[in-house]
């Protein structure tokens, strides 16, 4: 099939480089010439394992090309799929002033003969496909358009893999031509039970449904990891105990500090705010949200008990910087909010992350140090943060990194390190809800 997808985010460019590598024919549209400059050459604009090859394959191949406007690919398309962001407005709501303006291009762009399929890819709240197909038919009312909600459900860090390996596809369309058509393009993806067929707005709350739940799974263990602190329970243990009921499943249970990066944190609070713009008020939503924003602040709180309520001048290493593993997003990160908090406690701050250093510089004070390699940055330090669970991280030798550091405490954001190990070499250990 012939693909036009606009938007080169995670969304667009991991869905036009996988749609691509099963032999569709894709362009990809982005409004920046610069960003579609590097895209030609070869070099991926965002970090994520397995991305640059299968681009660069496919860019040689000729199934996989850039460009800035929409108007020469869209008319000879199959289908033509809207990847741009909905970031978070001031009000909580999902911002769809790139939506709109792309409903607007696609209108002015197709002729009034043939049959379109628009695809919303983007998490967009619920009847914005009635939105979209009514501003298409504002710039041309004759075009035969059929705008269907087929939502990603990739992993940041995972996400060639999730996009080439789906649970499933959801296609929310009610027009049997667009449906077939879709089907069509998912074959080699999925087939039978693994597709989920439905109406426009049910496969548009889905999408914010998945997310909600997951995010609210990991607020549930953050509150039961602090509460086990509280009454002496290991938070390590609950998780065994409750994740092998096949009803709960040990999966998004695991304690930390909370949730990040560009789809929890905007689609719980949009959510949200799509409820109480229909007069219902969340309350699940709303403690899943507040528990998170309160979990990214139990370092801080950890390190004024160790030193009696002061870290001026404190030494403090930061392992970590990206919202999560093999990637380099800096949206929403942990770290961010850590880091501002310690700096204006007066402690001098070095940090290191093996990917997202770059990308975190914006959003970090000048007076941060950020190291090349995560041993300069514990070399002396009073306390080490461990904030992002890379794997380097995670094969420290305790002995090694203890006898590097001035003081002994290290906070262990994502419980993990071997407890046990780093307690027997001398290390006054704390990991989130993790009681001896």
């Amino acid at each position: 099939m012939k693909l036009t997808i606009v938007g080169t985010g995670y969304v667009g460019l991991v869905s036009g480089v996988c749609f691509s590598e099963l032999g569709h024919e894709v362009v990809c549209i982005d409004k920046m010439e610069d960003k579609v400059a590097q895209l030609r050459s070869g070099k991926s604009p965002i970090y994520e394992p397995g991305l640059e090859e299968l681009l660069q394959k496919n860019i040689q191949a000729g199934r996989l090309t850039f460009d800035t406007d929409l108007s020469t690919s869209a008319p000879s398309s199959d289908v033509i799929m809207i990847a741009v962001g909905t970031p978070q407005a001031e009000d909580g709501s999902a911002d769809m002033k790139y939506v709109h303006t792309v409903a607007k291009e696609i209108g002015q762009a197709l002729p009034s003969t043939g049959q379109y399929v628009v695809v919303n890819k983007s998490t967009v709240p619920v009847g914005t496909a009635d939105q979209v197909k009514e501003i298409i038919h504002n710039m041309n009312e004759d075009v035969d358009v059929a705008v269907c909600s087929v939502p990603e459900f990739l992993r940041e860090g995972s996400a060639v893999k999730d996009t080439m390996n789906p649970d499933r596809i959801v296609i929310g369309t009610s027009i049997p031509w667009a449906k077939a058509r879709l089907v069509q393009l998912h074959e080699k993806l999925a087939t039978g039970d693994k597709i989920v067929i439905t109406n426009e707005k049910s496969a548009e709350m889905i999408k914010y449904a998945a997310n909600s739940f997951l995010a609210t799974k990991i607020s549930f263990i953050n509150e039961m990891a602090n509460i086990s602190e509280h009454v002496g329970a290991n938070i390590d243990d609950v998780v065994r105990g409750i994740g092998s009921d096949r009803r709960i499943s040990p999966h998004f249970l695991n304690a930390g500090l909370g949730y990040g990066g560009s789809c929890f944190p905007k689609d719980v609070k949009a959510l949200a705010n799509m409820a109480e713009t229909h007069n219902y008020e969340p309350q699940m939503l709303y403690a899943a949200d507040r528990i998170n924003e309160r979990q990214r602040f139990k370092p801080l709180d950890q390190l004024l008990k160790k030193f009696n309520g002061s870290i001026e001048g404190k030494q403090i290493a930061i392992l970590g910087l990206a919202f999560k593993p093999n990637t380099d997003d800096m949206r929403y990160a942990p770290s961010i909010d850590i880091i501002h908090e310690l700096v204006k406690a007066g402690s001098i701050v070095r940090a290191h992350d093996p990917i997202a250093q770059n990308a975190a510089k914006p959003f970090l004070p000048n007076n941060v140090t950020l190291v090349e390699t995560m041993e300069e940055t514990y070399a002396h330090a009073d306390a080490v943060i461990l904030i992002t669970e890379w794997a380097e991280y995670k094969s420290i030798d305790p002995t090694d990194l203890l006898a590097q550091m001035r003081g002994n405490f290290v906070i262990d954001g994502r419980n993990a390190f071997d407890a046990d190990a780093y307690k027997n070499a001398g290390i006054d250990y704390y990991g989130i809800g993790r009681n001896s």
